[in-house]
């Protein structure tokens, strides 16, 4: 929070970009108190107003993400990668609403070890977050998902929202999954 009213200062020269790295150990180690609140944003996006956010984010909760994912962060491009925990559907719904002006770039990856269980974000829910993820968010440029499942029409329903301006679509071949009904016509 001290550092975005440090940038925030109106004697500083606008920033452009502003990439963040937020590591479970690290989130171990110091309290999320001092993250910037939104207030924060709102002035640092005051004095540098083309400014665009990276996160990189490494086995972090979802909850934590929930607590650091502010509305007025001007979030441009987001990966997830973990070992230990996954990213809830949750998060990517929240990730859809809030960033739908600026997000270009979305990388989900799971480094699992059990390769026959990956995670499936659409799991209980009617709607799928990465279809929803390619329909808010309509400057998506590249989406990455290694080691959660996707389900082959919701894969098409994407690649179908952002046609031609989704420049890279990468999804492992183990992570796809067909129900019953798309492989009987297979």
């Amino acid at each position: 929070a001290e550092m975005a009213r440090v940038l925030a200062d109106s004697n500083h020269v606008p920033l452009h970009r502003l990439s963040l790295l937020v590591h479970s150990v690290s989130i171990m180690h110091k309290s999320l108190d001092n993250m910037p609140k939104d207030e924060n944003w709102q002035a640092l996006t005051r004095n540098s107003t083309n400014l665009r956010v990276y996160i990189m984010a490494f086995d972090v909760e979802s909850d934590d993400m929930l607590r650091i994912l502010k509305p007025s962060i001007p979030l441009e491009r987001i990966h997830f990668d973990s070992y230990v925990t996954c990213v809830s559907g949750a998060v990517v719904d929240l990730i859809s609403r809030q960033y739908d002006k600026f997000l270009t770039h979305f990388i989900l990856m799971n480094d699992v070890i059990d390769m026959s269980a990956f995670p499936d974000l659409s799991d209980n829910r009617n709607e799928d977050p990465l279809v929803l993820l390619a329909w808010r968010c309509t400057r998506l440029s590249l989406l990455a998902v290694h080691g959660y499942t996707v389900w082959a029409h919701n894969l098409i329903a994407i690649a179908r929202l952002r046609g031609s301006d989704l420049k890279v679509l990468e999804v492992t071949e183990e992570s796809i999954e067909f129900d019953q009904g798309e492989l009987a016509d297979q």
